[in-house]
């Protein structure tokens, strides 16, 4: 009997021991992915491609509406743009090919900027945008989108939209805006502020639209899912043709040109500040400035990483420079004295925590000797990014 005994206790705790790992398994199969870190604010001149922040689409299509395929050989750089192709080189089963341009990382709260001219063709979308899906999974794997896009038809409108946990694109949220001029003319600054409370979009600094959030009709939450930033040139389908007109293959690439790219992190940024420009005039080489500050977590995320880039007048990094600096935000202390090395970059570590929240770090200074620092032609002083 004790024997007997012994064996059904054998056999329902190995039962148990499969069932909890069945559990387990099923568990982990449903288990979401992490959500991703928040960036910090970057300003981009897109003079270059730089692949540690972005990334060129290639080798695939999103299918209807989108007429086109994506190749990275589409997204082209040269004088000081980005300039994005459309024309007639058929891929993927599609008539067209056309470049996109996205982050590689995600982002929350702030104001996005960018200055561009979109394309004038009928049956084209120029796109100014932040995103995240399935694909893109910025937290909880759902539609996410805030946009400003022109419809290539009527490039003297502009049109706003947002999408929130909507993977039925079922929400009617866009709206077209007159803005006085062609934009297919030259280029503009177009973006928004996006807050918990809602979206406020801008011309040229001038506010001209807002989405206030509400429970019937809710804004995106950083908190539920970050945000990529992408801009995309695209010819539509017969399915948007009413939207958006017929294209045609006029015999000649159509382009959507961009100058530079702003993204502040924070609900107390401010849209519209000069534009990002380069370092001080040349024929100054006896000044220098900041020309970059680039935030990132470690690899466990308790430690800000801050590396700032000084350059003279000319251009040129410059080594040897001594950059002070200071924390503050849920991390205070850190390195507040750093050297550039021969790449002109001082790297900067902060204090640890397991705090979540905000962290800020800001130059407060820059001394060589030879040189003299000109703050008024930093294009960054101060970032941050949420940890």
């Amino acid at each position: 009997m004790p024997q007997r005994k012994c064996g059904n206790t054998s056999k329902t705790l190995l039962a148990a021991l499969l069932a909890l790992a069945m559990t387990a398994q099923q568990a982990g199969a449903a288990r979401p992915a992490a959500k991703p870190r928040a960036a910090g604010s970057f300003v981009d001149p897109l003079d270059t491609y730089d692949t540690a922040r972005w990334v060129k689409a290639d080798g695939w299509k999103n299918g209807s509406p989108f007429d086109n395929a994506w190749r990275a050989d589409h997204v082209g750089f040269g004088g000081g743009q980005m300039t994005l192709r459309l024309d007639d080189v058929a891929d993927l089963g599609e008539p067209y090919s056309s470049g996109e341009y996205r982050t590689t990382g995600f982002h929350g709260y702030g104001c996005y900027e960018a200055s561009f001219r979109p394309a004038g063709a009928a049956g084209t979308v120029s796109s100014f945008f932040t995103f995240a899906g399935p694909y893109d999974n910025g937290g909880n794997g759902r539609h996410n989108e805030i946009d400003v896009e022109f419809i290539g038809s009527d490039t003297r409108r502009v049109q706003f939209n947002f999408w929130t946990n909507d993977d039925s694109y079922a929400s009617r949220n866009e709206v077209a805006v007159d803005l006085g001029f062609d934009a297919a003319d030259a280029a503009h600054v177009y973006g928004f502020k996006w807050t918990a409370t809602g979206i406020r979009w801008y011309v040229d600094g001038a506010l001209v639209h807002e989405a206030f959030d509400s429970p019937a009709n809710p804004t995106p939450k950083a908190g539920e899912s970050l945000h990529k930033v992408m801009m995309n040139l695209w010819p539509v389908d017969e399915t948007a043709a009413g939207w958006a007109g017929t294209f045609a293959w006029s015999g000649a690439p159509v382009t959507a040109s961009y100058d530079w790219v702003r993204y502040t992190a924070g609900e107390a940024c401010e849209v519209g500040a000069p534009p990002p420009g380069g370092p001080p005039p040349p024929g100054n080489p006896e000044s220098m400035s900041v020309r970059d500050i680039a935030l990132a977590l470690d690899a466990r995320g308790t430690q800000v990483i801050a590396r700032v880039a000084i350059v003279d007048g000319l251009g040129n990094a410059v080594a040897g420079a001594g950059v002070a600096g200071g924390w503050s935000g849920v991390i205070s202390g850190g390195d507040t004295g750093r050297t550039t090395d021969s790449n002109g970059i001082a790297t900067f570590w902060s204090a640890r925590t397991r705090t979540p929240g905000s962290v800020q770090f800001c130059v407060t200074g820059v001394s060589r000797d030879g040189l003299g620092y000109d703050a008024g032609a930093n294009l960054e002083t101060c970032d941050s990014i949420t940890k």
